[in-house]
């Protein structure tokens, strides 16, 4: 064989060689652009799952609620409490396709005196509405939830207020906004009802901890009287009420087993009524009768409650949840008062 023949199959060999050699390279790129793109896929069909078990949870809750309220005719009964706030076979694990959602609520828990995450929905008419509470019974929750001293509670009330009132700050003019537009990011007062809850980050003296202590108790929605059919215990406090008479409120509301949103619950249907059915169940002074009416008086309470918070979460294999979504449903008018997905 000739040195011009050897030279060209060399050549050749090495040619073939190269290109096999791009070949191979070429097809472990896209096998891994593949790869990619089906992980991607994966991962945007498995967040589309989660998205609609978490959607099938806030929805069938809210059926669940309307439901109850139609059986009842929008009031409170025993059994309405127990499947509200208290019922883990309708409201965990609420299936669609291979997904499941829990829907719960951080609610105060008298038995354990802690909050905790129970099944079902929260009444947020059971709650302190910040857009309407006046500096003292916003100070009496601090002070409660808290244990912050009176006067720093009072003055975290009243910065509460001089964010959402207009013209009737305790400090009138420049050096009423000097505190906000001091800090490294500068803004003013709003001097508007609050929109979301999480909007008290922005007031002096709201610090992370205290947030968390007071979130479960707080609220804006609702027309600012409370439940008495489901106020915890500090919301029954912060409006003035003495801790012995609260008590024994909440133990009639108890029924005889002593615990809270069961069946043999007593329900409140007038507030007049109030500190005659609990004399009939436990015994009251006169002076607490008079407090309990004087209350009363005041247009401060109710004994149902149309607007209802829920949390939608959808379990992931770590310790975060794949989906989160957090509503407030007004009953009344049929309508989401609040949307947060996460």
């Amino acid at each position: 064989m000739s040195r011009l023949l050897r030279n060209r199959h060399a050549f050749l060999l090495i040619t073939a060689l190269w290109t096999l050699a791009f070949l191979a390279v070429l097809a472990v790129t896209i096998a891994l652009g593949t790869r990619q793109k089906i992980m991607l896929l994966s991962r945007l069909e498995d967040r589309h799952r989660a998205q609609l078990a978490a959607e099938a949870g806030i929805k069938k809750a809210v059926a669940i609620l309307l439901d109850d309220l139609e059986d009842n005719q929008f009031a409170y009964s025993a059994k309405a409490k127990v499947r509200r706030f208290n019922n883990s076979g309708e409201f965990a694990a609420i299936s669609i396709g291979e997904e499941r959602a829990d829907v719960s609520c951080p609610a105060f828990d008298e038995d354990q005196g802690k909050v905790v995450d129970r099944y079902g929905l929260c009444d947020e008419q059971a709650k302190i509405n910040i857009n309407v509470a006046d500096l003292d019974i916003m100070a009496r929750l601090i002070v409660d939830v808290s244990g912050r001293p009176e006067d720093v509670a009072r003055q975290i009330a009243q910065d509460i207020i001089d964010w959402r009132d207009y013209g009737k700050r305790k400090a009138e003019g420049f050096f009423s906004d000097d505190y906000y537009m001091s800090l490294q990011y500068p803004y003013r007062m709003k001097e508007r009802n609050f929109e979301r809850i999480d909007e008290l980050f922005l007031v002096k003296g709201i610090t992370p901890d205290l947030f968390e202590a007071l979130r479960p108790f707080m609220t804006i929605f609702g027309d600012g009287r409370i439940n008495v059919n489901s106020a915890p215990p500090q919301v029954w406090r912060a409006l003035g009420m003495e801790p012995v008479v609260v008590a024994k409120i909440l133990k009639a509301r108890k029924g005889v087993d002593g615990r809270e949103n069961t069946e043999d619950d007593h329900v409140f249907y007038r507030t007049f009524d109030i500190a005659s059915e609990v004399s009939a169940i436990i015994k009251l002074e006169d002076k607490e009768i008079k407090q309990i009416n004087d209350m009363n008086a005041r247009n401060v309470w109710r004994t149902d409650s149309m607007v209802y918070s829920m949390v939608s979460r959808v379990a992931s294999d770590g310790e975060d949840f794949k989906r989160t979504i957090e509503v407030v449903f007004n009953a009344l008018a049929n309508k989401y008062e609040y949307w947060c997905e996460k």
